[in-house]
């Protein structure tokens, strides 16, 4: 009896942690750049089993007291690129193929981001809104003063009316996204193994953006069934908790 009590409250916390994940990928649907996450579940007794070491399946050891029900382990970010927006403004820029922009914040902190929908500062600095300055192949943030640009394939910044460099857009990759990158805020990410960054493949397009990677029909419908789960899984917590309450009563009489 306990057991399937303790199954049902189980099961609300993961379609809790589930609907928290999927709501920030709508939230984020709009945001250039955005990569969407999803959750991984497993089975409790295959949760016990990683913890306790004996994650092997050639030698799987079932546990006597288990439970069935699929709890959330772990996020995983989906890393495919998004569709291109052409949006013809002067300083945005997107990503081709495989990198990402190096992001130099105010306190000195690196962000790496997909999201190239740049502006200037106030002292001409090509920047990440409310995140920080763009870095160049120089390793220094890239400062403009102009937006009257044009950026090549290679992200070299040229001036238009005399064709002179400015600067050169700073494209970094990483051996392995999972493990070496994790997600901070305002949907950017921080490396957790510099010593994986590689040069980035990829090729700059000038006046346009990534779109974020989130489908929203298919966020739609996972919001729609974590809903529905979890509220079947609290009729059943409320169900359990009942006959429980009616047994403690009939071991009083």
């Amino acid at each position: 009896m306990f057991k399937g009590f303790y199954n049902a409250t189980s099961g609300m916390l993961s379609q809790s942690r589930i609907l928290n994940t999927v709501s920030n990928n709508i939230t984020n649907v709009s945001t250039p750049g955005y990569k969407a996450d999803t959750l991984r579940t497993v089975t409790f007794d295959e949760q016990l089993i990683h913890r306790t070491g004996n994650f092997d399946k050639r030698k799987y050891y079932p546990l006597e007291k288990s439970a069935s029900i699929r709890t959330a382990e772990e996020l995983w970010t989906k890393y495919g690129e998004g569709m291109l927006e052409f949006t013809e403004l002067p300083l945005d820029t997107a990503i081709l193929g495989k990198g990402f922009f190096h992001i130099k914040t105010a306190d000195g902190q690196d962000r790496y981001t997909r999201n190239g929908s740049f502006n200037l500062d106030q002292d001409g600095y090509l920047r990440l809104q409310h995140i920080g300055r763009v870095m160049g192949t120089n390793n220094q943030p890239i400062k403009l003063d102009t937006d009257n640009i044009d950026i090549d394939q290679m992200g070299t910044i040229r001036r238009r009316e005399n064709g002179r460099v400015i600067g050169q857009i700073k494209l970094v990759d990483f051996e392995k996204y999972e493990g070496n990158l994790r997600k901070a805020d305002e949907g950017m990410f921080e490396a957790t193994n510099r010593g994986s960054e590689i040069p980035a493949t990829g090729t700059i397009r000038h006046r346009a953006i990534e779109r974020s990677n989130v489908e929203g029909s298919e966020e739609m419908l996972a919001m729609l069934a974590s809903q529905r789960a979890f509220q079947s899984c609290s009729n059943i917590a409320k169900a359990y908790d009942q006959i429980m309450a009616k047994a403690v009563d009939l071991a009083t009489l």
